[in-house]
């Protein structure tokens, strides 16, 4: 905090005073001298960005906002205060205007380390790892001795999949700043995905001794006792989920649900996270109902129309429509396994669960058609780097004889099949083209329809595996905890069969596995 617009002595005087105080953490202090400092000179840019910088330590980020865009309207133009300004939007959820005010920074100021890390950060956030990563290289160039860019740099290496990179880059932030919690789970993480389980649990362990209540470690080991099928320790974990991140869904004002019996009451479960979550979580819906319970289900209007058939159970889209004549116990729905104690060896797999309307399935026969072994793929994730798989690696499948490739994929991705050799093999679905409306009702009914789904571990998975359809799953060698480690079948869906990476990142040999077992599958 250095003073850089030219004021009077006696004002220099009383900012020195007022910083020093800052430094200290004397916040009510150093706020007394910049507004003293502000009363006789209402334009003083550097007191300006002072308020500024304690009004956003003090959570007051609208306000910061209004004095750093007085600071920049009084003064000259300075990195520091396009870089507060960058910060109280980028905290307030503005994130173009908090780029923005950070390429301002650097434009002021080429060696403004502050604003390259933190325009990196925000770029990772907003899944522009490559970006992020030249801005950190640019920060660190600047200032090398940064823990926090270090640490920072090996998160978003590790959502590229450059694990021993980010793994080199948090040990290189925990020589800088041993006690940087953020950095221990962090590297704790990248552990995880390297498959070093059993070190990842002791980092994990060790990082939660010095913040217990850290919400991103006890997700993070979470992650690690599920995949290994130690389920109880996992799922009380997994409770922490709802602090790391942005909400997923917005809690009930009624008690939560904790497992008993309800004879006069109703029970909402709410979905929350991904598609494949809500597909893969919401068997439970019609396990409770069979069991007595009124229940249910609060999800998102493009997944009403999916989920309107699971017997047993209601299905609204907003709270406001949940039947009112009862008294409302509440639950997210990812928390229900937990509460049920279910287990890698108790897993409520009956399939399907998921029905179809059967006059959209007939439809979708005659578009068709009855020629060829017909295989429905998908290879990009749209939510997970590490889950994607090349388009170009699903040619052993496209060279098997008498094989037609359905294309499920969604979104730009979609157009890849204009760039591979064996393009002509592959047929556009165009299932649900609007994704706000009837959301997957044609891909299922498509589904019904199709010999086999190829696909990488998405949505397009657990829909067909809640079908019921024969499905083959690709899986990095970092998988999602509900596959756990090494087995080739599933406890959650009896028709899918998994094919694992035995190397990360190289998918060529898990789609050579896939096409003889599809070869085996049609021809035999």
């Amino acid at each position: 905090m250095n003073a850089s617009v030219t004021n009077s002595p006696a004002t220099a005087k009383a900012l020195e005073q007022a910083l020093a105080l800052h430094r200290q953490g004397n916040l009510p202090g150093a706020m007394e001298r910049y507004v003293k400092v502000l009363q006789d000179d209402p334009r003083n840019a550097d007191a300006l960005y002072y308020v500024a910088v304690v009004a956003m330590q003090d959570g007051q980020f609208e306000e910061g906002i209004k004095l750093a865009q007085r600071a920049l309207a009084f003064g000259p133009p300075q990195a520091r205060v396009h870089n507060v300004l960058g910060r109280a939007y980028h905290q307030l959820g503005r994130n173009r205007e908090a780029l923005e005010s950070f390429n301002r920074a650097i434009a002021v100021d080429p060696k403004f380390a502050d604003g390259h890390g933190n325009r990196a950060n925000l770029l990772s956030e907003l899944g522009r790892f490559n970006e992020a990563m030249v801005g950190f290289d640019n920060a660190l160039l600047l200032r090398p001795d940064s823990a926090e860019d270090w640490s920072n740099r090996g998160a978003t290496l590790q959502d590229l999949d450059r694990l021993e990179e980010a793994l080199a880059s948090c040990d290189r932030a925990l020589g800088l700043r041993p006690e940087l919690v953020a950095s221990q789970f962090n590297r704790a993480g990248i552990l995880r995905d390297l498959g070093r389980l059993d070190e990842a649990l002791t980092a994990y362990g060790g990082a939660l001794e010095v913040a217990p209540q850290a919400a991103e470690g006890h997700l993070g080991r979470a992650m690690v006792h599920l995949l290994r099928g130690d389920w109880d320790a996992g799922f009380r974990d997994y409770e922490f989920r709802t602090g790391v991140g942005a909400p997923t869904f917005v809690p009930l004002e009624h008690p939560r649900w904790k497992g008993e019996p309800l004879p006069d009451a109703q029970l909402v479960l709410v979905a929350e996270g991904g598609l494949s979550d809500t597909i893969h979580s919401c068997r439970f819906a019609p396990l409770l109902a069979a069991r007595g319970f009124d229940v249910t289900i609060l999800t998102d209007e493009a997944m009403r129309p999916l989920l309107s058939k699971l017997p047993g159970v209601t299905v609204v889209s907003s709270a406001g429509d949940i039947p009112s004549d009862k008294p409302i116990r509440w639950l997210p729905l990812l928390s229900v396994p937990g509460v049920l104690g279910v287990r890698p060896d108790t897993v409520p797999a009956e399939a399907p669960y998921l029905t179809v309307d059967p006059v959209r399935a007939a439809a979708w026969a005659k578009h068709l058609g009855g020629a060829g072994f017909k295989i429905g793929i998908n290879w990009i994730s749209g939510h997970s780097f590490k889950n994607d798989i090349p388009l170009t690696a699903f040619a052993p499948l496209a060279a098997l004889p008498d094989v037609r490739l359905i294309s499920l994929q969604k979104g730009p991705a979609a157009q890849d099949i204009m760039q591979v050799p064996f393009r002509d093999k592959i047929e556009a679905l165009n299932a649900d083209p609007d994704a706000g409306a009837n959301l997957f009702l044609d891909t299922a009914a498509a589904m019904m329809n199709l010999d086999l789904v190829v696909t990488c571990d998405t949505s397009v998975a657990h829909l067909a595996g809640a079908l019921a359809r024969p499905v083959f799953t690709a899986l990095p060698t970092a998988p999602d905890w509900r596959w756990l480690l090494e087995r080739e079948d599933t406890p959650w869906y009896p028709t899918m069969r998994l094919f694992r990476q035995s190397r990360r990142g190289e998918w060529s040999d898990v789609l050579a596995l896939i096409a003889q077992a599809t070869r085996t599958r049609a021809y035999n």
